[in-house]
């Protein structure tokens, strides 16, 4: 586990891709306006319209990065357009290495569309299980924000993939040739990646002299592991393996290979799928020479049995057995002969398929006028019996001619009006298998032809009296709706499916030009990708059950297995059986089977513990087991059980398993196929390992099993053996029980079989999260046993996953056994979703000083949560948030102080205006930025929003000023020391303006004050552990802010010093009041005269409050402190009203 972790350390793959690149690796497929192009597009910048968005929203719409070279990409990460409406709310991802013949990200055998954004500057991460490697990634967007456009910024990480390829030409291959010496003979690891068009091919081949063989090809897409012991004719199951895996493998895109091959076990993996073998029989050694080939069989004298085709495609990173055998072929090492035409650089197909998703699909092109022929050819490939390929209008005579599938056969109709359509061929069977066809097809006048994958499949010398001609459109695939008049017709439905290489009058069509929309018509395609996928892939049809599919589903015949159901997983039950139920059952059985859903056990004679004493290799001791059960009942019951085990106890005391000196077994166990086994109870069928040799605990770590430590005191290597081809044992050998003291006990459990195999083999593992597992009442630590499981992975996605934008203002969701929260600690927020703003009264000369760290030398070991801003870390960016209300000016909002005299100041200047001071470079004057649109000191409430990233300062005021600014003094702030809120104390070497605002300090309301991770304000109104907060002064809890629900225009009403008798709260009552009387107009008598009182009540209240208004305006001409009270009155109003809400989540 150490070097696993060791590992995932050093291969850190991560880095930003996106943010280095040039403007010309970004592209689109339209733009709205030249400030929204592609370029645009990079995550958190602002630069242009703030991201990338399309002319025309809809489906057909991309953004496609060029990273220059193939990259291994491992997570992805997009917001919407900066400061808008348009933002995607999902989308898919695609990724080429050439920038055609795109394919769709998958995870799990199926499309993954990922979930965008809920705004415009939340940023949305997501990790690529697999991870990518591609140069080209075009990101679609599927759904977008109906209020708004699509809009997209976006990033990848990622890193640099090594890759060495070689191209092969058909014709060539290579060689490779090995000292005898250097490999074992029974072990082989084969690790490659291919692509190609070619649907056959051989991809490596090696034999012997005595008819033993080792084949890997390709055959119809799919690949044929081939494995030959002995020179049997014909072979016997015993020494032919031959196992299958993958499908649609000629899409010219890369697939992954691994072959291990250990004495009897082979393990054969293509892409995610896997195929785990082990053979029976006189299989443990292959007789091969001391050569292999790759990409065909190119050594003189080699005769094979089976016809063979040169793979046509490219290979990648090509390891056997370590050695990287491309790199040899590129240094021309002479253990590398290359036969044929070889290159080092994959070449890329051109063509540019299309694929037809619905029924309601269609391609519609222009035919080339003039001509007198009528001409078409394409290539498609498709799972659906039935659906149009191609109308053609006829010229001269009304009608078309109608190309189409009909129950997998291929047929060619004259269609005309008022005339029954003349089938004219019958066509070929069997056209609907998923492999790609091509179809010429060919009419002049009263002659027509067509060839068929290269065959000539009909050809009609005469059509009678008919003369055909070029036509006006071909559609391909559909015809459009009827309301676009049309001639075009289909008696069934459309095609689904993929098509490329159309050609009309024996020219390429340009499906580019098509998907831009320069050529033709189209509907629900998807150009430049096939998207066919293998629904049969993985089987879910069980016990035998023959899978078929179409586009959208498949299909399980369950004909002669015994089994029912939509995947043959039903057995067809008979309670008053005692012999067989289903077909996997060869002899009769004990009892009845009812579907193998219950456990069962068998026991045998040795379920006692056996001692055993005075044992040598020459006088071994051998303990048979008698089951209750024929060894043909008992097999028949483990191939159909999911699951089979059997607990063996082995106890030691100086009696070994292994010699250590040469190897050899001492003690081991016989199955049911008489073959000897040298693992032990927990282990894999790895030979002489045992339980602790796998988890890493053995009493001597030299070893793999506890016995072979050879002590005088008693130990054991005990577990289950659960290996189903190896159960039941049968027989347990020891011989090494002679020596003083030397003793070995045994005991065998029962055979215990459960479950269903047809469950375990072939339905798909469960595909989602698992949190809070109890077992017997005690909670398992799924994550730590995640992380050494293959396949799992620690974390999950739960009610956060739906729930977590409800948490607003930076808050994080954290999962609870029956729901979420939010987490506020490190937003300026608090409450249920982080939402009620944090605000507070200053009062005249008051201060609120954080203290990030004491002194420069103490930083070091801060353990506070503001620790991140060490003394010795330069500060490269910041993040500064807050709103405000006050009537003086100067004022100082909020000043930021660091150890080497260097500071940030927001202040209000004697004129109104406010001013952003940043002084990075102590010995230089700082730079200003100015906002002097309005008097920012007229007792409104104002937002501010500052962003630094290192030389660059993004400032936002009231949702509406924005600015851009690049600094001069600096790019970094050293040694940050403290935040101060009103009044600065201590004054050191500032400027002027900040000098004079920070005596005067801040009168009035700060509310929500947030810097990267610090909220100031929090820490010292409700503070959850201790801080280094200090404060002097008045500085009180209160409320600033409008209520929710208020638009930014009604917060600036509410929160105006100008007229206090139109506060909300008096004018909300007379509103009420007047719609309350205009609804009960000539209704109950008494509610009116309550209503008049009311209204009297709170005419009176109006009165009050115009006096007291009126008074405090004459005072306040002479003292500064009136606005003071004035101030803190409305403040203390809201709080009152604040205090009296709170906030449910049901």
């Amino acid at each position: 586990n150490q070097s696993l972790y060791l590992s995932y350390l050093i291969y850190d793959c991560d880095e930003p891709l996106v943010s280095t690149l040039s403007q010309a690796s970004f592209s689109s497929s339209s733009e709205l306006s030249s400030s929204h192009g592609a370029g645009f597009a990079r995550l958190n910048r602002r630069d242009g319209a703030g991201g990338w968005s399309p002319l025309v929203s809809n489906k057909y719409q991309w953004l496609q990065i060029d990273l220059g070279e193939r990259m291994e990409t491992t997570a992805v990460a997009t917001q919407g357009g900066y400061g808008s409406s348009n933002w995607v709310t999902s989308y898919l991802l695609m990724f080429s290495d050439s920038g055609r013949n795109w394919k769709q990200y998958r995870q799990e055998d199926s499309i993954w569309g990922f979930s965008g954004n809920a705004n415009a500057d939340s940023v949305v991460y997501y990790r690529l299980q697999p991870s990518i490697k591609a140069r080209f990634l075009r990101f679609i967007p599927l759904e977008w924000n109906p209020r708004g456009r699509i809009g997209m910024r976006i990033e990848v990480f990622g890193c640099a993939y090594r890759s060495e390829v070689v191209d092969l030409d058909g014709k060539s291959s290579l060689l490779y040739r090995f000292d005898q010496n250097s490999l074992s003979p029974v072990k082989d690891v084969i690790s490659l990646k291919f692509k190609t068009m070619q649907s056959d091919g051989i991809l490596l081949h090696r034999e012997g002299q005595n008819g033993d063989h080792i084949t890997l090809e390709l055959r119809r897409g799919r690949l044929f592991l081939l494995i030959n012991s002995g020179e049997a004719k014909p072979p016997s199951t015993h020494t032919l393996i031959n196992l299958t895996l993958g499908s649609l493998l000629d899409d010219q895109h890369w697939h992954s290979v691994l072959i291990q091959h250990v004495g009897k076990q082979v393990n054969f993996t293509v892409d995610e799928h896997r195929h785990r073998f082990h053979a029976q029989g006189e299989f443990g050694y292959l007789d091969l020479d001391h050569e292999i080939s790759f990409g065909g069989i190119p050594a003189p004298g080699k005769s094979v049995s089976f016809p063979h085709k040169n793979f046509h495609g490219c290979l990648e990173n090509l390891y056997y057995n370590g050695v990287d055998i491309i790199d040899l072929a590129k240094r021309q090492k002479p253990e590398i002969i290359a036969m044929g035409n070889v290159s080092f650089s994959c070449s890329q197909s051109q063509s540019v398929p299309v694929t037809f998703l619905s029924p309601r699909s269609y391609l519609a092109l222009p035919g080339f006028s003039g001509e007198d022929e009528l001409s078409a050819s394409f290539q498609f490939r498709t799972w659906n019996k039935a659906g149009l390929l191609l109308f053609s209008e006829l010229q001269l005579v009304s009608g078309g001619l109608l190309l189409f599938l009909n129950d997998g056969k291929l047929k060619l109709n004259l269609y005309q009006p008022g005339r029954l359509p003349s089938d004219i061929t019958a066509g070929v069977v069997g056209l609907n298998d998923g492999q790609w066809h091509s179809i010429s097809l060919s009419a002049r006048r009263n002659h027509l032809s067509m060839v068929v994958d290269g065959q000539v499949a009909s050809a009609a010398s005469s059509l009678g009296p008919e003369q055909l001609y070029s036509g006006g459109t071909y559609y391909f695939g559909g015809c459009p709706d009827n309301s676009f008049g049309s001639k075009c017709k289909n008696p069934l439905d459309g095609f689904q499916g993929c098509m490329r290489l159309i050609s009309i009058s024996n020219r390429i069509v340009d499906l580019i030009s098509v998907q831009q929309g320069s050529l033709g018509n189209f509907s629900d395609l998807q150009i430049d990708s096939c998207g066919i996928t293998d629904r049969c892939l993985p089987n879910y049809c069980e016990h035998g059950g023959e899978c078929s599919q179409s586009w959208n589903t498949f299909h399980c015949n369950c004909a002669n297995t015994g089994y029912t159901g939509a995947t043959c997983h039903n057995c067809k039950l008979n309670a008053l059986a005692s012999s067989s139920l289903c077909s996997d059952f060869l002899v009769p059985l004990p009892f009845p089977w009812m579907c193998a859903y219950m456990s069962m056990y068998w026991n045998h004679n040795g379920s006692d513990l056996t001692r055993v004493r005075n044992t040598n290799p020459e006088n071994p001791y051998a303990g048979f087991f008698e089951y209750v059960a024929s060894m043909e009942q008992l097999q028949a019951t483990i191939n159909l059980a999911e699951h089979c085990e059997q607990e063996l106890t082995y106890y030691c005391k100086k009696s070994r398993l292994v010699n250590k000196q040469d190897g050899s077994p001492l003690s081991w166990w016989v199955g049911r196929t008489n073959e000897t086994q040298t693992y032990w109870g927990g282990s894999l069928p790895d030979p002489q390992k045992c339980t602790c040799g796998l988890e890493g605990n053995c009493i001597d770590s030299q070893y793999y099993c506890n016995c072979d430590a050879d002590r005088n005191e008693w130990t054991n290597d005990t577990g289950f053996l659960s290996y189903k081809e190896h159960l039941p044992v049968r027989k347990i050998v020891v011989t090494d029980t002679g020596r003083p003291h030397s003793e070995a006990a045994y005991k065998l459990g029962p055979l215990l079989c459960r479950g269903d195999s047809g469950t375990a083999t072939r339905q798909r593992g469960f595909l989602g999260c698992i949190r809070s597992l109890q077992l017997n009442g005690m909670s398992l630590d799924l994550e730590e046993r995640a992380k050494v499981t293959p396949g799992v992975e620690p974390g999950c996605r739960g009610h956060c996953s739906s729930y977590g934008k409800l948490c607003q203002n930076g808050g994080k969701c954290r999962e609870k056994l029956s729901g979420f929260s939010c987490d506020c600690t490190f937003s300026a927020y608090t409450g249920p979703f982080c939402s009620k703003e944090i605000s507070a009264y200053f009062g005249s000369g008051s201060s609120l000083i954080y203290n990030f760290q004491e002194n420069y030398s103490l930083s070091k070991n801060s353990s506070s949560h503001a620790a991140s801003f060490h003394g010795d870390m330069k500060l490269s960016r910041e993040m500064i948030k807050f709103s405000f209300r006050t009537t003086r000016a100067p004022s100082l909002l909020l000043y930021v102080s660091s150890f080497y005299k260097e500071y940030l100041s927001v202040i209000i200047a004697k004129n109104g205006s406010l001013q952003i001071r940043y002084k990075l470079n102590r010995y230089q004057e700082p730079d200003v930025i100015n906002f002097d649109f309005k008097n920012m000191a007229d007792g409104q409430l104002h937002h501010v929003e500052i962003n630094r990233e290192e030389g660059v300062v993004f400032v936002e005021i009231d949702e509406n000023a924005k600015r851009q600014v690049h600094l001069s003094s600096g790019t970094e702030f050293s040694a940050i020391r403290s935040l101060v809120l009103g009044r600065i104390l201590e004054h050191g070497d500032l400027d002027q303006e900040t000098a004079l605002a920070g005596a005067q300090g801040f009168l009035g309301c700060l509310s929500a004050v947030q810097l990267s991770h610090v909220a100031p304000l929090k820490a010292a109104l409700q503070p959850r552990h201790p801080a280094r907060i200090t404060v002097s002064g008045q500085v009180t809890e209160s409320s600033c802010v409008a209520q929710a629900g208020t638009d930014a225009t009604s917060r600036e009403r509410t929160h105006s010093f100008a007229d206090h008798s139109g506060t909300r709260n008096d004018r909300e009552p007379l509103a009420n009041a007047i719609r309350s009387d205009s609804a009960v107009i000539g209704g109950l008598i008494a509610v009116v005269i309550f209503i008049l009182l009311c209204i009297a009540a709170i005419a009176i209240r109006i009165y009050q409050q115009k006096r007291l208004y009126k008074r405090n305006e004459a005072k306040r001409s002479e003292n500064v402190d009136s606005a003071e009270a004035v101030l803190k009155s409305e403040l203390n109003i809201q709080s009152a009203v604040n205090e009296n809400q709170k906030e449910y989540f049901f």
